[in-house]
């Protein structure tokens, strides 16, 4: 296990790039880090950008959004990253109502996107398998939150969905569409060409993580301290498209989970929890095949490597870390 800590406050998301080369943290404390993982004990990122900030205005050639404002509360963080399908852009969101994209090789500066409307920043984001959309939401607790579909290749806004009752904090992209996790406790499933809701699922909680298998045929989320995994299935006369049907619940965290993520080849599932650990799971049994506790406080991000070997992490005082969880 490899653990450094390179970051002043929460790091919200680790995100491996496609073929695994690269791995992308980013954090509460504004900065987004790219990293070789192979070389991550060194705690030298390839490149850094300060990523969640009016002062990076000026690199995007826009005007200064927030020249009146206070800048405390503008350097209030990244909240999320995600590389394009073909690894060559990391694409990140924050609290400054911004969806920006960077050279994932170099860091330099490539387009961004105000948050159309709506209160609270840009909380959550995912693309879509094909690399044609990008989906995007946020917003304040408390409050209505839309959720918006950007084409990758105008970089305009396409599509405003309804969204959610409360502020919308997860998001996972499927093989033929994408689901929207909120507060108000409900899973909502779209597909990227259309406004509808196809399925709405009620939660007994906040959602705070979701992701598909990468095969499509089943849904994790998280909900407190269980995390649960739905079987994905025709809806009754086998047309239309696929929903969730029986549900699996994985128990063994004693705090609440933040994060989880498949496994490549769908088996196993990571999960991440305020209970300082990771924990490993057999998709098929749902049963936990091993823990580990970093000793590093509370875990907030977590993502399997493409090889399916290692496990990145995160911790909400700013740690990023590595582990082997292969056999």
């Amino acid at each position: 296990m490899i653990v450094i800590k390179p970051h002043d406050g929460c790091v919200n998301i680790v995100a491996y790039s496609p073929d695994g080369g690269l791995l992308a943290s980013a954090s509460e404390d504004g900065w987004v880090k790219i990293w070789d993982p192979t070389r991550l004990h060194n705690g030298e990122p390839i490149w850094e950008a300060l990523a969640d900030s009016s002062q990076i205005e000026e690199d995007f050639n826009t005007h200064d959004l927030f020249e009146d404002m206070d800048l405390d509360f503008v350097l209030s963080g990244v909240s999320h990253a995600h590389f394009t399908p073909d690894g060559k852009q990391l694409i990140t969101g924050g609290w400054a109502q911004h969806l920006r994209s960077w050279s994932a090789k170099t860091g330099k500066p490539q387009w961004q996107v105000e948050k159309p409307r709506g209160f609270g920043g840009v909380g959550t984001l995912v693309v879509s398998r094909d690399g044609k959309w990008v989906a995007f939401a946020g917003g304040q607790l408390g409050l209505p939150e839309k959720v918006f579909v950007l084409d990758l290749k105008t970089h305009k806004v396409e599509r405003i969905l309804r969204g959610h009752n409360d502020a919308c904090g997860a998001l996972a992209a499927g093989p033929n569409g994408f689901a929207s996790g909120g507060a108000d406790a409900h899973v909502r499933f779209w597909t990227w060409e259309s406004r509808r809701c196809f399925h709405d699922l009620a939660m007994r909680g906040v959602v705070r993580g979701l992701m598909f298998s990468p095969d499509g045929m089943k849904l994790a989320a998280a909900g407190g301290k269980v995390a649960m995994v739905w079987d994905m299935v025709k809806p009754p006369g086998g047309r239309g498209h696929l929903r969730p049907g029986k549900v699996w619940r994985f128990r063994g965290h004693t705090d609440q989970i933040q994060c989880l993520d498949f496994s490549p080849d769908g088996t196993t599932l990571a999960t991440t929890s305020h209970d300082g650990t990771v924990r490993i799971w057999d998709v098929a049994t749902y049963s936990e095949l091993r823990a580990y506790a970093p000793k590093v406080g509370k875990l907030h991000g977590v993502a399997f490597a493409p090889d399916g070997l290692t496990v990145a992490f995160s911790s909400v005082k700013g740690h990023v870390g590595i582990l082997d969880v292969g056999e």
